[in-house]
């Protein structure tokens, strides 16, 4: 009978820590705003987001143009110049942190259910209109005419309202167990290693635990690529390439996470497996019980 629950705990923690690693990622990068803006601040540098987010400015300044100036397809290379430019100066980065802190806040409102906060319809987006402003402006002073560009609000789509509000449940569930399901697999490990006999047992016990707790983290790791395809494949087709090369950075944590709980459960098993195979082990233990 003791045996049959020691292995019982040792499976159940081993079930529970990937859960525990996803909720805890969750709750430290995901829901946290300022975390998940450090994470995604780096790709202010990276190339292909900065084309992307310049091929969609230059759409939206070459509109603005052709509402006002003739002929305005003659200075798509102008714009296009324009457009990089912007995303290259060294605003770019503080202005993609702001951009990035809005859009997470109206994400946290629809899948927290703080419905009085929410202000985009239908999409979390991401707003990037105060750069074609700056376009804009440049504009005025190469056109050949005093004009005056109209403005206009540049959404890039990132993720669909219903489908945050349909995943609502889950994302508030690994909410709650990012402290309850650590602390459950801790129980579960002091469970299984108190009830396993003798101190060799002891120790072979908490050896399966770490072991667990890294084929556990390494299931989570698995997690990393599903994760991405789901969130990136909800977004608008023209926009995936984008999306996907944010989600891929948020979710490199997750990866991380998980790493470090497969090494960390491998080093600590191996240490407790040999340790339990030491020679003279029982011999001092029998002692200890011999003469309290």
């Amino acid at each position: 009978m003791r045996h049959a629950f020691v292995a019982f705990a040792v499976v159940l923690s081993t079930l529970v820590v990937p859960i525990a690693v996803t909720a805890t990622w969750l709750s430290l990068r995901v829901d946290d705003t300022d975390a998940y803006v450090d994470a995604v601040a780096p790709l202010a540098d990276e190339p292909e987001l900065r084309a992307a987010l310049s091929r969609e400015l230059a759409q939206a300044a070459s509109a603005s143009v052709a509402e006002r100036v003739p002929g305005a397809g003659a200075f798509d290379g102008v714009i296009r110049r324009m457009t990089q430019d912007v995303v290259a100066n060294d605003a770019f980065p503080e202005f993609w942190r702001e951009a990035n802190a809005k859009a997470h806040r109206e994400f946290l409102a629809i899948v927290h259910e703080r419905d009085a906060d929410v202000v985009a319809d239908g999409w979390v987006y991401l707003d990037i209109g105060p750069l074609l402003d700056e376009v804009l402006a440049d504009l005025v002073g190469v056109l050949p005419v005093a004009v005056e560009l109209p403005s206009r609000p540049v959404l890039v789509p990132v993720v669909p309202e219903s489908e945050l509000e349909r995943g609502r449940g889950a994302y508030q569930v690994l909410d709650f167990l990012a402290v309850w399901a650590p602390l459950l697999w801790l129980a579960l490990v002091a469970l299984a290693v108190l009830v396993a006999p003798g101190v060799r047992g002891r120790l072979r016990t908490a050896a399966l635990c770490a072991f667990g707790a890294a084929l556990g983290g390494a299931i989570a790791l698995l997690l990393e690529a599903p994760v991405t395809d789901l969130v990136a494949d909800r977004a608008e087709p023209e926009n995936q390439d984008l999306v996907r090369l944010i989600v891929e950075v948020v979710t490199a944590s997750l990866g991380d996470t998980a790493l470090v709980v497969v090494v960390a459960g491998l080093v600590v098993g191996s240490g407790l497996l040999v340790a339990s195979l030491l020679p003279g082990l029982r011999g001092r233990a029998d002692r200890r019980t011999a003469h309290p």
